[in-house]
């Protein structure tokens, strides 16, 4: 999927409480696209998953996989980019609380800037990138993020290198 793909459908989106994640949430933190990707994850908040579901129909993408609507539901469009959602609940205090596939819970803090083809979008935070690379055997772009990770700066947002 391409940054302006990714910038079309976050457009088609604003006023939504979505953010990104996965590997082009990595991106977005480093502030520049470091690796091709085949999908575009989001974040969203749940009580707002039909509405965000129904805008990116509106774009032509079709719910390919919702067996585990809890934790996640991926759309494909005609043209084969993905989309994969991940809703979560909005807790009190801020942030959002998400489901893994082994029914656990885990805070999600509320989401944080960062930048894909010199915009500003609303991204998932370091540490739950972190947390979101648990659990399984790391593939070669899981390896790339989290090297990428390692290397932010935290204090300023924006990855060296």
């Amino acid at each position: 999927m391409t940054a302006e793909r990714v910038l079309k459908v976050l457009d088609a989106l604003a006023g939504l409480d979505v953010w990104v994640d996965g590997g082009w949430g990595v991106d977005a933190l480093v502030g520049r696209q470091t690796r091709t990707h085949g999908d575009l994850d989001l974040g969203v908040a749940r009580p707002e998953l039909d509405r965000v579901v129904e805008v990116l129909g509106g774009l032509g993408y079709d719910i390919t996989d919702a067996r585990y609507v809890e934790v996640t539901v991926q759309l494909t469009h005609a043209d084969g980019h993905r989309v994969d959602l991940h809703p979560s609940t909005p807790m009190p205090g801020g942030g959002t609380e998400q489901l893994d596939f082994d029914g656990n819970t885990y805070l999600i803090p509320p989401a944080v800037d960062g930048w894909i083809g010199g915009q500003q979008v609303r991204c998932m935070p370091v540490s739950a990138q972190r947390r979101s690379h648990e659990g399984y055997e790391l593939r070669p772009q899981d390896v790339h993020d989290m090297r990428l990770l390692d290397g932010i700066d935290l204090e300023h947002g924006r990855g060296g290198g």
